[in-house]
């Protein structure tokens, strides 16, 4: 395994953004024929959880990559696989990593509000109105199991779960 000057010249417990990942995935989203990486590792995935480590540090704000991913390669990718009508050819496990980069985009966002290009990837995740969100509307919610019987709520009396979110 080699080790690249720059990160020999690292002092240690320092964070990087990685690169290599982001130049990956801007060439994958600027194509015609484009593909947004989501699965878990991959492009999408790891430049979230980097932005959103060195973003908890205060250290996103001096990175020009990881400036560079916010303002270009985020918004990109998240409105082709928010908004795109290719949506509805994905498969479940594809389905289930964008609403997994969604969770971790809302994380990032959560640290970010005081930066509008946040608030504008925000909006566009929570809009119940976009391709991906539609398409998915049929889908029950993970961990929600509502019956038709009533659950015990203490005191002997009994309470319907409550559903707060349902198609």
């Amino acid at each position: 395994m080699t080790i690249s000057m720059k990160e020999q010249e690292q002092m240690p417990g320092e964070m990087t953004f990685p690169e290599a990942k982001l130049k990956a995935l801007e060439e994958k989203i600027s194509h015609p024929r484009w593909v947004v990486p989501v699965l878990p590792e991959q492009e999408l995935e790891a430049l979230l959880i980097a932005a959103t480590d060195l973003a908890a540090k205060g250290e996103d704000v001096n990175n020009p990559a990881c400036q560079r991913f916010y303002s270009d390669a985020l918004t990109v990718s998240f409105t082709k696989i928010l908004t795109d009508d290719a949506v509805s050819s994905w498969k479940n496990n594809i389905q289930q990593c964008v609403r997994s980069n969604c969770e971790k985009l809302v994380k990032l966002c959560a640290i970010k509000l005081d930066d509008p290009r946040f608030l504008h990837l925000l909006s566009m995740a929570f809009n119940p109105n976009n391709k991906f969100h539609t398409f998915n509307a049929s889908r029950t919610s993970e961990g929600l199991s509502v019956t038709a019987n009533p659950t015990p709520a203490g005191q002997g009396s009994t309470q319907e779960a409550e559903v707060f979110a349902k198609s």
